[in-house]
C-alpha cells in the first residue's frame, strides 16, 4: 500500500478497455515510479499502446512469485467476470490481494463466488468523467476487508477523480445519481445550447456559453461549499430575467423530472442486479 514510508505498490489491471486504461494512466500520472502495474486483456489489441512502464503478462503469472499484487482491478464486462476470475481462484491458496471490481451491477456476493474463500473484495461504481480524471467513484468493501483497505482503494481511485465510500445497499442509488448523471448533464447542456440558438445565438457561441456556465456554476458550488439554493438566490433579482427563467423551469416540472430520473435509474439498477 502507498504510505509515506513505502514507495512501492503493485497493482494488477484485468481488462484494459476504456476504464482500465483510464485507471492505468491516472495511477502513473499520480504515482510515477512509486507504483508497479501489470495488466492483461484477453484481446491482445486492447493492450497495445499501453505505457511502457506497464508490464503485460497473463494473470496466472501475477501470483507465481513471492509477492502478489496489493490490489487487482477487475475491469472486464459484467458477463465476463466469472470466466476471468475462476481460473485465478484456483491458483491462490491464501488470499492476500484486494479485489476491486468496477463491473456495473455485479454484487460483492457474486464476485465472492469466483474468488477464494475469505477474499477481500471491493465493489466500485465509477462514472464516465473518470476517463479524463474528473470522475467520482463510490465504493463498498466486504466484511473480510482489512481496516486499511479503505486507504488502498482511495489511493487507487483518486487517480481518476473524487472518491466516496458507501454501504453496498446504496450502490444502486449511486448508479442512478452519479453513474447515469453525466447523461442528464449532457442533456441539460444540449437544451441550453438549443435555447441559445432559438433566441439568435450561433451554435459555436451557444455551446461555449453553455459549457462554461455549467463548469463555472459547478466549480463555484465546490469552492464555496454553499447550498445550491443560496447560490441560486444570488443570481436572482426581483422580477428579473433569472426569476422568469426559473419560473418557466418550475412550470415544466424541471426539478421533479431530475428527481424522477435519479429514482427511476436507481430502480432500473436494482432490476438489473437482481
Amino acid at each position: 500500500m502507498l504510505t509515506e514510508g513505502r514507495v512501492f505498490m503493485k497493482v494488477g489491471v484485468l481488462g484494459t478497455g476504456n476504464m482500465g486504461k483510464a485507471l492505468i494512466s491516472g495511477l502513473l500520472n499520480s504515482y510515477g515510479k512509486k507504483i508497479s502495474i501489470v495488466a492483461y486483456d484477453r484481446y491482445s489489441a486492447a493492450t497495445e499502446n499501453l505505457p511502457e512502464d506497464v508490464a503485460v503478462l497473463p494473470p496466472e503469472s501475477w501470483f507465481s512469485g513471492t509477492e502478489a499484487p496489493d490490489a487487482v482491478i477487475v475491469a472486464v464486462k459484467p458477463a465476463d467476470i466469472a470466466a476471468a476470475l475462476e481460473p485465478l481462484s484456483k491458483l491462490i491458496s491464501k488470499p492476500q490481494t484486494l479485489w476491486i471490481s468496477i463491473a456495473a451491477g455485479v454484487s460483492i456476493a457474486s464476485l465472492a463466488k469466483s474468488l477464494p474463500l475469505n477474499s477481500r473484495i471491493c465493489r466500485v461504481m465509477p462514472n464516465m468523467p473518470a476517463l479524463i480524471g474528473e470522475g467520482v467513484s463510490a465504493y463498498a468493501l466486504n466484511s473480510d476487508s482489512l481496516a486499511n483497505d479503505s486507504k488502498l482503494v482511495e489511493d487507487i481511485l483518486k487517480a481518476c477523480g473524487k472518491v466516496v465510500q458507501v454501504s453496498e445497499k446504496l450502490m444502486n442509488a449511486v448508479t442512478g445519481l452519479s453513474g447515469s448523471g453525466p447523461a442528464y448533464v449532457f442533456l441539460f447542456i444540449e437544451a441550453l445550447i438549443e435555447g441559445g440558438i432559438t433566441v439568435g445565438l450561433s451554435y459555436a457561441v451557444a455551446r461555449e456559453c453553455a459549457v462554461q456556465t455549467v463548469l463555472g456554476a459547478a466549480k463555484m458550488m465546490e469552492l464555496t461549499g454553499d447550498n445550491p439554493n443560496i447560490l441560486k438566490s444570488k443570481v436572482m433579482s426581483p422580477a428579473g430575467t433569472t426569476s422568469a427563467g426559473l419560473l418557466a423551469l418550475e412550470k415544466n416540472a424541471f426539478k421533479h423530472a431530475v428527481i424522477s430520473a435519479v429514482t427511476d435509474a436507481t430502480k432500473r439498477a436494482e432490476q438489473l442486479g437482481a
